[in-house]
């Protein structure tokens, strides 16, 4: 069945009802370090670099991977920095029978290889749900995304790094087959400290869009197909927009206590090339440890296409409310 553009609220839905009901297992292969989620905004501990998992991090407890440049960062490379490598993996689902059915499963992976000055890191992540919108209707798809990630840093010094990452997107419900994002940049860190931090990204964004065929063409207001004369369907947009813009993100990380940490951050991508095409990610992360291996974490995300495919709304919203069990 090929994926139908109209119950965005659906996906809307379906996105928070597995945020919120998801219990990620993490596992790590590094013993001190714990799970970090590709929602995380800020760097861990200044003992490490961005992209290194830690208990911090680990209560994000999200599995989305923000395009178009990660909300995400480099961190500074201090001089009593360790080589290490480190590989985490977590996994969440729903599954609702009766009057309300619907299943949903999400998951993500992480790998960090650091040595030196120089680190590595990939992370992969993805949801998949289906529903029925009445007692009778048979399950249909409401949300379908793969995501990925791969980024390369060189710390340069204690407040500067530079960096490039490659950013994957597959999403039926955006109208996408592929979204591929290039994103060279530079980092500075105006607080650089363990507790609190305050940074600045900047940077070029190449952006390759390849649309899913039925995105493409002219549609009613009920999602119905339009025809011309000839009885051929009418395309709309190109199937494919590759896009140059500016990326410029800030971000904040508070740990409060030993429990509690508070982490936000901002991106905003502006094309070159027309004025009206800009995006806008914000996330924002409260997290708390329960128990020695057990974490509660809140976060919210919001992110704004301001020039979509038709019929595509431009503001997306994920709320996450999870719970995240460590290993060691």
């Amino acid at each position: 069945m090929a994926p139908r553009f109209t119950p965005l609220a659906s996906s809307a839905h379906v996105r928070r009802a597995v945020a919120l009901t998801a219990f990620a297992v993490v596992a790590t292969t590094a013993g001190a370090a714990h799970a970090r989620s590709p929602y995380a905004v800020a760097p861990p501990p200044e003992t490490r670099p961005a992209g290194t998992a830690t208990q911090d991090d680990a209560t994000s407890g999200s599995t989305e991977i923000v395009s178009g440049g990660q909300v995400a960062s480099a961190a500074e490379r201090p001089e009593d920095m360790g080589d290490t490598t480190e590989f985490n993996l977590s996994f969440g689902s729903l599954i609702s029978t009766g009057n309300a059915r619907q299943i949903a499963v999400t998951g993500a992976t992480t790998f960090l290889l650091r040595r030196s000055r120089h680190q590595f890191s990939a992370e992969a992540a993805g949801n998949y749900g289906q529903a029925a919108s009445t007692i009778d209707a048979d399950l249909e798809p409401t949300v379908s995304n793969i995501q990925g990630r791969l980024r390369y840093d060189i710390f340069l010094s204690r407040r500067w790094a530079l960096f490039t990452m490659a950013t994957a997107r597959h999403d039926p419900f955006q109208g996408l087959d592929l979204r591929l994002n290039v994103d060279p940049g530079a980092a500075f860190y105006i607080l650089p400290g363990a507790k609190e931090r305050l940074w600045t990204e900047a940077g070029y964004d190449l952006q390759f869009d390849l649309r899913t065929p039925s995105a493409t063409l002219a549609r009613d207001e009920n999602g119905n197909l339009l025809y011309d004369a000839s009885g051929n369907t009418i395309q709309v947009a190109d199937d494919t927009r590759i896009t140059h813009a500016v990326r410029l993100f800030a971000g904040y990380f508070n740990k409060i206590n030993d429990a509690v940490t508070f982490a936000t951050g901002l991106e905003y991508l502006q094309s070159v090339q027309v004025a009206r095409r800009w995006r806008l990610n914000w996330n924002v992360a409260l997290s708390t440890l329960l128990a020695k291996k057990l974490a509660l974490a809140v976060t919210f995300t919001t992110r704004i296409d301001n020039d979509p495919l038709p019929r595509v709304r431009k503001v997306d919203t994920i709320t996450a409310l999870n719970l995240v069990y460590r290993f060691f």
